[in-house]
């Protein structure tokens, strides 16, 4: 849903907490597109494009004073569906990400949640803002996440009779994982920056659009596992950008 019929911008402090009812839902279509290099050794460089269309289904749980639990409920054509449960604080801020139908967290994969859930890092304070103002973000979505950076309230308008708020925000994320592939294991080190904008309903928070765009720089080990051969040195760069935006029920 584009978001039309603006209005000039205004310039009163406005509070956008995300303030959702218990039991209310919303749809959103997320487009992700992703474009990763990986060098091993003395080898030539090996790109890979993929683009994604998703459809997702967030259902709020429970409204508590100081917490809000959503279920989201990931749909991709062809492949089975993914359902897990976040928890924001009031702010709209993401305070964790929790397993059901026996998923792990790290089923979104080491660069998933920004592309997924854009808007949490976009996720205000929950006090009165003026436009232009700026806030630190510290959140750990995981036990072994920790997000953090600026966000910035750009502007609060008019659309389609209703008001919202522009919202921009910058994060890094140091990452650090180990995997097996095949007979080999794989040690992925490096950060991810996300540069991330959403627009929100000042009535609810809810998020109306939102869109990222993530680079990660990763050093690469790749160590067989009988212990025969040298450790393979290589490096992975990868950009994603996702696209949201909220559809009609």
């Amino acid at each position: 849903m584009a978001i039309g019929g603006l209005t000039a911008c205004e310039t009163e402090a406005v509070h956008v907490g995300f303030r959702p009812e218990a039991g209310a839902s919303y749809r959103y279509e997320i487009n992700v597109q992703s474009v990763t290099t990986t060098v091993l050794g003395d080898e030539a460089p090996e790109r890979s494009v993929d683009e994604v269309r998703l459809e997702s289904r967030d259902t709020v749980l429970s409204a508590a004073p100081e917490e809000v639990r959503v279920q989201v409920q990931l749909r991709r054509a062809g492949s089975p569906d993914r359902t897990f449960q976040v928890r924001f604080d009031r702010g709209g801020r993401l305070a964790g990400v929790d397993a059901v139908d026996g998923l792990p967290p790290a089923v979104l994969g080491p660069v998933g949640l920004p592309e997924f859930l854009p808007a949490a890092a976009t996720a205000p304070p929950d006090r009165p803002l003026s436009p232009g103002e700026k806030w630190k973000i510290e959140a750990s979505p995981t036990p072994s996440t920790r997000l953090e950076g600026t966000g910035r309230l750009v502007k609060v308008m008019t659309a389609g009779g209703r008001k919202v708020a522009s919202i921009k925000a910058d994060t890094s994320v140091p990452l650090s994982s180990t995997s097996q592939v095949g007979d080999a294991t794989v040690t992925i080190t490096g950060t991810e920056r996300t540069e991330s904008t959403a627009v929100r309903a000042l009535a609810d928070g809810v998020v109306e659009e939102a869109s990222s765009v993530t680079t990660g720089s990763y050093n690469l080990v790749l160590t067989p596992v009988t212990g025969s051969g040298a450790p393979v040195l290589g490096t992975m760069s990868v950009e994603i950008r996702a696209q949201t935006k909220r559809l009609a029920e």
